[in-house]
């Protein structure tokens, strides 16, 4: 029964390459470390002590990383226009499309280093625990993450 669950779990589906406010695919906020192994995912360099803030990869997912905080996955960041939010959303696009896709519920903020330039596209019901920031050079979308609020937040990743 297990490994059934398990096969369903990594068999590809269409929301595979779909971000949502949980995650992409499987690979939703509040997974644990031992779920993403079996999911595929690797931690690059061993961690000294268990816990703490790193960052996993999919080897059959290329640019994407998964932030694992105190052995659980907390969000997920993107660098590639082979995804896309559940709205339709991807890298590359322009701020214009991204805001005609999110309407009024997009709040459009500087970025924090490459501001007034560069924007942050910020989209999180209030109240909710998970969120998406989009990060633009003021033209284009250059990444995006999603998850829970409070690490989707982090700006440095895990510092």
């Amino acid at each position: 029964m297990l490994t059934m669950i398990a096969a369903m779990l990594m068999a590809p589906t269409a929301a595979d390459g779909t971000l949502t406010l949980q995650g992409l695919g499987g690979f939703r906020a509040g997974t644990p470390v031992s779920a993403l192994r079996r999911l595929g995912a690797r931690r690059p360099v061993p961690p000294e002590e268990p816990g703490g803030c790193h960052f996993w990869n999919i080897p059959s997912r290329p640019d994407v990383l998964l932030m694992v905080v105190d052995d659980r996955l907390v969000r997920v960041d993107i660098r590639n226009r082979r995804y896309r939010t559940a709205s339709g959303a991807r890298v590359g696009m322009t701020e214009t499309e991204v805001r005609r896709l999110y309407g009024p519920r997009l709040r459009v903020e500087p970025h924090p280093y490459t501001g007034p330039q560069g924007h942050y596209l910020v989209y999180r019901q209030p109240g909710a625990a998970h969120g998406l920031i989009f990060e633009t050079d003021g033209r284009r979308v250059l990444s995006m993450r999603a998850g829970l609020w409070e690490q989707v937040q982090w700006i440095e990743g895990c510092s």
